[in-house]
């Protein structure tokens, strides 16, 4: 699984060691890569174990990555499937092109949107070597015939596959041995994007990603028999190995359904019945897939269509077992053929040295043997191998200028790097010291807003010492004045109870004058005679004369007269006694 990743975490690395020349990146900034890595691969505090990792602040990327293999990557199931693989493939991408794509998206006279320079960047990845400079410092770069596999391949989805020139390509190969990230975008966009609309260039390479990353082997639109009905239905197929899929239409939003293939698949053309007249029954450009204990007839446009679709099938078919990536094998086999060419040159630069050797004893000897024509010979050997030095030499600095140009060009971009980190370091200094400043004053502030809070303080206090002593004395002159209060509540009170008592005395007159008056107006409605000698005997008490039904009639409202009149007398006797308790309180 590492493999498969260690170039897009090589990106990341090397665009944060470029404060130190590239060789080493501070733990600082690698424990954010790291955390976010684990977080994808579902491992929990990877970055914990960097500051126990070593003794040095800054790592290699050869410590880095066996820090990954061991803490993060060791951690994943032996057994990954495809989709899995391609899903942790897709965040880590993410995740480093986020950290290194700043060189690659600020270029001048961008031609690709930068979603195609993405697209373009895990395909680096993906077919990328890891090999060492000349300083002995790890680089990812793309062999010429994988460049030249890219290039071709994006030409022929552009619709302009027939003017591909590959002596043209051999041309730019010839300068260029090894492609780096910078130069095969470069290349890419000079040679082959120009000219062309955005919308067609995210569309072809929108095809090249699905092409290498996702093993898409064929798309495009095909017929399919129906199952329920006697007639065939156009869909849009993406043939994967293990998959063949079917879809609405291009965009390949709508997934209408799909064919699990395996090995115990197979396609088999439809033989055409040339004696039939009906189209239907002569059965043109089609073939018949079996799977899953199924079989399924398609219909292509013309016989080339039809061999080509049979051709893509039959290679999803023998690339559907388990575990295998059909591209990733592909340029596996690719840098395997390449390693074995590179050995049978170099066998072959052996021999020829060889032989060069048993030239040299055999012209020594002719030299012996024939010494004036020997010296002709020998002049016409040295002028030959002068100009073939001379040859080699013009070739060496040709080479050695375009290495040069490359260092310079290299060179130039690091410069502008330093400079926009000096740049953005300036001014976080400047806003430092602009923050300094204005804590300065906050404090200045701060302080005179407590001393003035500590003189209010003080006044405070003064003032409450004042008050305490005022409530003091207050509080002297409230006790004497409670022992008056109390004194002249004994007064009131005595007044009080001499006033109840004349009132008593004033009320029982009142009641004898009203009954006798009573009793005389009672007698002079009756008898008049009666009235005089009660007059004259008014000395005898014992006497008392009947009532009849009217006096007792008068007696009930008289009884109602009294009690008004007693209430009456209550409500004057509490009048005076408030007065008194008000003049008393005064």
């Amino acid at each position: 699984m590492f493999e498969n990743v260690e170039k897009s975490v090589w990106h990341a690395f090397d665009y944060m060691s470029v404060e130190t020349g590239r060789i080493c990146a501070s733990k600082n900034k690698l424990k954010a890569l790291t955390s976010n890595i684990g977080h994808v691969m579902g491992v929990t505090r990877a970055e914990k174990g960097l500051d126990d990792f070593q003794s040095t602040p800054t790592l290699t990327f050869e410590q880095y990555r066996f820090y990954l293999q061991k803490e993060v990557f060791s951690d994943l199931p032996d057994e990954i499937s495809i989709d899995d693989q391609r899903s942790y493939e897709k965040k880590v991408d993410d995740i480093c092109w986020l950290i290194c794509n700043p060189p690659y998206l600020e270029r001048s006279n961008p031609v690709y949107p930068d979603c195609c320079v993405m697209q373009l960047w895990r395909i680096f990845c993906m077919l990328g070597e890891m090999v060492e400079d000349e300083e002995g410092r790890l680089e990812v770069v793309l062999a010429a015939s994988e460049v030249e596999t890219i290039a071709y391949q994006f030409v022929t989805e552009i619709g302009k596959g027939e003017d591909w020139d590959p002596e043209e390509f051999d041309s730019v190969v010839s300068v260029i041995p090894a492609f780096k990230f910078s130069i095969f975008l470069a290349v890419i966009e000079s040679k082959y994007a120009r000219d062309i609309d955005s919308e067609t260039l995210i569309e072809a390479v929108k095809d090249l990603h699905d092409v290498f990353l996702l093993d898409v082997l064929k798309k495009g639109k095909l017929k399919k028999h129906m199952e329920l009905l006697p007639t065939f239905r156009e869909h849009w197929f993406v043939v994967q190995p293990r998959l063949l899929s079917m879809y609405s239409n291009w965009e390949e939003k709508e997934k209408r359904g799909e064919i699990p293939l395996d090995h115990q698949c197979r396609v088999e053309a439809v033989r055409s019945q040339s004696s039939s007249k009906s189209p239907v029954k002569s059965k043109p450009h089609r073939f018949y897939l079996y799977a899953n204990q199924k079989t399924y007839e398609f219909q292509a446009t013309n016989h080339r269509h039809r061999l080509e679709w049979m051709s893509a099938v039959k290679k999803a078919i023998d690339n559907s077992g388990e575990g295998v990536r059909y591209q990733i094998s592909q340029s596996r086999q690719r840098r395997i053929q390449r390693e074995e060419f590179l050995a049978r040159r170099l066998s072959h630069l052996d021999i020829v040295e060889q032989t060069r050797a048993e030239l040299q004893v055999e012209k020594a000897a002719r030299e012996e043997a024939e010494s004036h024509a020997a010296l002709l010979t020998e002049e016409k050997e040295i002028e030959s191998l002068k100009l073939k030095e001379l040859e080699d030499i013009r070739k060496e600095l040709e080479h050695l200028l375009e290495e040069e140009k490359q260092a310079k060009r290299d060179e130039e971009i690091v410069r502008t790097l330093q400079a926009r980190m000096l740049t953005e370091e300036w001014e976080k200094r400047e806003l430092l010291e602009k923050m300094q400043e204005e804590q300065k004053e906050m404090l200045n502030v701060e302080r005179s807003k407590r001393e003035e809070v500590e003189s209010v303080q003080e006044e405070r206090e003064r003032k409450v010492k004042e008050a305490e002593k005022r409530i003091r004395d207050l509080e002297e002159e409230r006790k004497k004045l409670d022992d008056e209060l109390k004194k002249h509540k004994e007064k009131t009170r005595r007044v009080n109870i001499g006033q109840e008592v004349l009132e008593a005395k004033i009320k029982v007159k009142e009641q004898e004058c009203e009954k006798e008056s009573e009793a005389l107006s009672r007698v002079n409605s009756l008898n008049p005679s009666a009235s005089k000698f009660l007059t004259t005997r008014g000395d005898n008490s014992g006497y008392r004369p009947m009532r009849s039904a009217s006096m007792r009639e008068t007696s009930y409202s008289r009884s109602i007269r009294r009690r008004k009149r007693n209430d009456s007398v209550s409500i004057r006797s509490n009048c005076n006694l408030e007065e008194v308790n008000n003049n008393t309180g005064d």
